[in-house]
């Protein structure tokens, strides 16, 4: 019987912040009852990916959650409501006591809570395969690109994904920002595992800090969070 067991993950962010990975079991059904808690509209927003992949993967990270929060709300995972706010970000829809984010791409997913703050996370797929010169104008700055090519042919695809997901997890922290696209962020190049945001600094990511994670062969995976609580 398929169960969903969240890995807990260490990081170098604050004490606060509880970090999951999900592995994702794609032979599973979406009737399993692993998945008992999932909404109604949950159920139908799964049922509408034309791919069983896309849908177990929200599913699984979906669930995750609910169990994750009912654990420390004292109440049932499937009495949760989800709402977006201002934003567009999910939050707890009867409850401000926890803030949230998740990802999720190939066979994993991720989870960021914190009862002190506001967090982001992102987790990608690297493939060498994939040209990410196709999207640069839309997710680096030009400099971070012309970095990036002066790299080895083996690098470049690597640092891509460094990028990618550190801009994610930063947006997603504040749920602003998204709409400019992620070139008018810079983290580009790395040093060690903290991102550093080079250049000016917008307005919008002037509270918030990020590091990169360990991640699984062929991913690259960042959460992020806003240096001032609050509460």
């Amino acid at each position: 019987m398929y169960s969903i067991d969240p890995v807990p993950l260490s990081h170098d962010g604050p004490s606060d912040i509880a970090l999951w990975r999900i592995d994702i079991d794609f032979t599973a059904s979406l009737d399993a009852p692993a998945f008992v808690s999932l909404s109604d509209d949950e159920r139908t927003r799964a049922r509408n990916f034309r791919r069983h992949e896309d849908a177990l993967r929200f599913v699984s990270v979906r669930a995750a959650l609910r169990e994750e929060l009912a654990r420390r709300l004292d109440i049932a995972a499937h009495a949760m409501r989800f709402a977006p706010d201002a934003n567009h970000r999910p939050h707890l829809a009867d409850s401000d006591r926890f803030d949230f984010n998740v990802s999720h791409a190939g066979a994993h997913g991720l989870i960021a809570m914190s009862a002190v703050r506001r967090v982001g996370v992102d987790i990608e797929q690297c493939s060498d395969k994939f040209d990410w010169r196709s999207i640069a104008a839309l997710t680096l700055d030009q400099e971070e690109t012309a970095w990036i090519e002066r790299l080895d042919a083996a690098q470049r695809s690597a640092a891509f994904y460094d990028a990618w997901v550190a801009k994610e997890a930063l947006v997603k922290t504040t749920g602003v920002g998204i709409t400019r696209g992620l070139q008018h962020l810079t983290v580009l190049p790395r040093e060690g595992a903290r991102v550093t945001l080079r250049k000016q600094i917008p307005a919008d990511m002037r509270d918030v800090a990020a590091y990169w994670l360990a991640a699984p062969d062929a991913y690259a995976a960042c959460v992020a969070w806003s240096v001032t609580p609050f509460r």
